[in-house]
Formats: C-alpha cells, structure tokens, sequence
C-alpha cells in the first residue's frame, strides 16, 4: 500500500488556504455573537417596556398620595378651632 509521490497534493488532501479558513471560522464565530446580542438586544427592549410601565404606575401611586395628603389637610383645616 504505497502511496504515489508524485501524486500531488491537493488531489492527496482536501486543503484550503489558512486564511480562507481563519476568515471562514471568524465569520461563523462572529455570526453567533450577532444571534446572542439580538437575543439580549430583544429582552433588554422587553425589559424596557415593563420599566415604562412600573414608571407609569408609581408616577400615579405619588401624585395619589400628594392629592390625599392635599385632601387630608383641607379635611383637618375644617376641624381646627379659630385662633
């Protein structure tokens, strides 16, 4: 079982350059990250959204309790003797 060496050598082994490859690899590499930062970019947006919104709610929570405090002291001003 000998081998011909005259035969050459890209027929012998299926080769590409280092650098073909190198781009190849970086390519698939960074491909993945893109997938994983859209992934991230997408749950950082639907975090966003939920935020907003819990913003809205306690905006309306304070300026609730400043109309009740505003309420609670006319209320009291209506039980106080005159000076």
């Amino acid at each position: 079982m000998s081998e011909d060496p005259t035969k050459d050598i890209g027929e012998k082994y299926d080769t590409r350059p280092t650098i073909e490859t190198v781009l190849l690899e970086m390519r698939e590499g960074f491909a993945a990250i893109n997938a994983r930062l859209n992934k991230i970019e997408t749950r950082l947006d639907a975090l966003e959204i939920r935020l907003d919104r819990i913003e809205s709610v306690v905006h309306e929570t304070k300026s609730g309790f400043h109309a009740l405090g505003a309420d609670f002291n006319e209320f009291r001003s209506h039980f106080k003797e005159p000076a």
